[in-house]
């Protein structure tokens, strides 16, 4: 069982719920063939770039969200998206497929 710190913050719950995906994450995309795959990363990147443009649109207004704590639950969504991303990258190099489209 994972434990999680209470006084967690939304970008420090995050991590945590990516760290305890992890592992489950890697077997769900090892077990789909190369469409499923490269379907799983072109979902996650969009999922990450809607969530990005959140973040850079309030940079771009001149909010600095990095420091803003009513932000912090971007910066969490930022993380996860991103791991999310990562994951299914790193499980298309694993089953050695075709990575030019990146």
């Amino acid at each position: 069982m994972v434990t999680v710190d209470d006084d967690l913050d939304h970008q420090g719950m995050a991590i945590e719920l990516i760290n305890a995906f992890t592992e489950r994450d890697a077997a769900g995309l090892a077990a789909l063939d190369a469409a499923g795959r490269a379907a799983q990363v072109q979902a996650r990147q969009a999922l990450y770039d809607y969530v990005d443009r959140i973040w850079e649109g309030a940079k771009a207004r001149g909010l600095d969200p990095a420091v803003r704590p009513d932000w912090n639950v971007v910066a969490g969504l930022r993380d996860l998206t991103n791991a999310l991303v990562e994951q299914a990258w790193q499980a298309q190099a694993d089953a050695s497929e075709d990575l030019s489209s990146r």
